[in-house]
């Protein structure tokens, strides 16, 4: 296969229908967690459990993070990509210096990015450097993948005091 990886579909079968790849073999992101969805993908499928309508895995949507300190995490469509692209977008940026709960942790380090489509409000990607930024990614990494828009992010009722709010305020 190309690179050394095993060529794989949508089910991550290969040109062989019963034998499929999973995680750094399939040549896919190389994260734990695309080779998770991977293997229960894979176990659906074998199973025949995907004959109702379901999601196939979508590269593009993986989150991401670094655990350095502080955690820089992102999803979805990068600020770079979409210049390099040409393409419109909306990016709201809040620091945490303006986080209630960074301010109580004594940690004000870092910021929320949303990156988001101007003329429907959908959320296209984002980026977050701070504490939690692991943690906190998953937010706007379900909000890309099921196509919300900010206005849900900024609607929903977040707890406070905490850094999750920073994504409400980025939402705003």
């Amino acid at each position: 296969a190309d690179g050394g990886y095993v060529a794989v579909n949508h089910n991550c079968q290969s040109s062989v229908p019963h034998i499929y790849a999973a995680g750094d073999l399939s040549g896919k992101l190389p994260l734990s967690s695309v080779a998770s969805m991977q293997g229960r993908k894979i176990a659906e499928h074998a199973m025949g459990l995907h004959a109702g309508p379901h999601r196939h895995i979508d590269y593009e949507k993986a989150a991401s993070a670094i655990f350095t300190d502080p955690e820089i995490a992102d999803v979805g469509l990068a600020e770079a990509d979409a210049f390099a692209e040409g393409r419109k977008i909306r990016v709201t940026k809040v620091p945490f210096s303006a986080n209630a709960k960074a301010l109580i942790e004594n940690d004000p380090r870092g910021f929320v990015k949303i990156v988001s489509d101007p003329a429907t409000g959908v959320v296209l990607g984002g980026s977050i450097v701070g504490r939690h930024a692991a943690e906190l990614i998953s937010v706007i990494a379900l909000a890309v993948t099921a196509g919300l828009r900010v206005n849900d992010i900024y609607e929903s009722l977040l707890v406070h005091p905490a850094l999750a709010e920073a994504l409400a305020d980025a939402a705003e």
